[in-house]
Order: structure tokens, then C-alpha cells, then sequence
């Protein structure tokens, strides 16, 4: 089961973003993924914080692609 709790996904943020400084300002930053509305806007209500779960875990899913790519992509690997 998910929590959807405000801790919860700075948490997240923290640990998808890198930081809690560049968590913090992607909270409060409005997003089109989301009607262009801040992510610190919609914590309080359950479709809202599940909705910026889902977003963070994508942006998450994205990055371990594209670490995944560019290790493939190294020079001399599996050579």
C-alpha cells in the first residue's frame, strides 16, 4: 500500500531529486504534469499527493533508464 503523506513524498523528493534544497523548490515549482499547478499545492488531498507520488516515481523510472543508457553506451564495455 502507498502512503500518500506530505513526509512521505518530501522524502521521496528528496531522494528522486538528489537534495532537499532542489526537493523543496520542485515542490513549490508548477508542473504541466499536473495543470500547472505546484506539487505543494495539491499534498493535501489523496488524488493530488498520488498523483505527485506517480510523477516522482516516473522522473525516478527515467533516470535509471538513462544511467542504465549511458553505461551501455560506454566505450569498451562488454568488448
Amino acid at each position: 500500500m502507498h502512503r500518500h503523506d506530505p513526509a512521505y513524498l518530501l522524502e521521496l523528493a528528496t531522494r528522486v531529486l538528489g537534495d532537499a534544497k532542489t526537493a523543496a523548490e520542485w515542490l513549490d515549482r508548477p508542473r504541466l504534469q499536473l495543470g500547472g499547478r505546484a506539487p505543494r499545492e495539491l499534498l493535501a488531498g489523496a488524488d493530488g499527493a498520488r498523483r505527485i507520488e506517480e510523477l516522482l516515481r516516473q522522473i525516478d523510472d527515467e533516470d535509471r533508464l538513462h544511467r542504465a543508457g549511458t553505461r551501455a553506451e560506454e566505450p569498451g564495455e562488454g568488448r
